[in-house]
């Protein structure tokens, strides 16, 4: 179900702040700017600015795990079957900020590793994020 859908910050220092929203969001979604400065639900190809840390609404504030360069976090949802051979490949943000799909079109994140058997999750650094890379579809190795 979707709401089993989500992201965990596996390393790097947690820092959180407080945002509003105008989007729905669910606990552990990625989020990002919109042209306004407030939180949305992420979308492939733009700067994704961390992890809602709880479930908001439109019009409320809401608490953001902001995620850094070389960061990893814990995908539980993927479109595809993740395996070994995945490892070093790049993904794409897909259904909102909730999942990933196993394309490499817009190259959101690298794949850096899974737990060796569960073939719908994926641990992964994100390249394109609000504050410090540089952006999508640029070499970070």
């Amino acid at each position: 179900p979707l709401s089993q859908m989500s992201y965990t910050r596996r390393t790097g220092t947690r820092k959180v702040k407080e945002y509003n929203s105008a989007d729905t969001l669910s606990a552990g979604e990625l989020c990002q700017f919109d042209e306004a400065g407030e939180i949305i639900s992420a979308v492939t190809a733009k700067g994704v600015l961390g992890i809602a840390l709880a479930a908001a609404t439109s019009s409320t504030t809401v608490l953001v795990d902001i995620l850094s360069p070389g960061d990893e976090v814990k995908c539980n949802s993927i479109t595809g079957t993740m395996g070994a051979s995945e490892i070093g490949n790049e993904v794409d943000l897909s259904t909102g900020g909730l999942a990933v799909t196993l394309t490499e079109s817009n190259g959101d994140a690298i794949i850096t590793g899974w737990d060796g058997a569960t073939t719908t999750e994926l641990y992964c650094t994100f390249k394109n994020l609000a504050y410090g890379s540089p952006g999508a579809g640029v070499e970070t190795t």
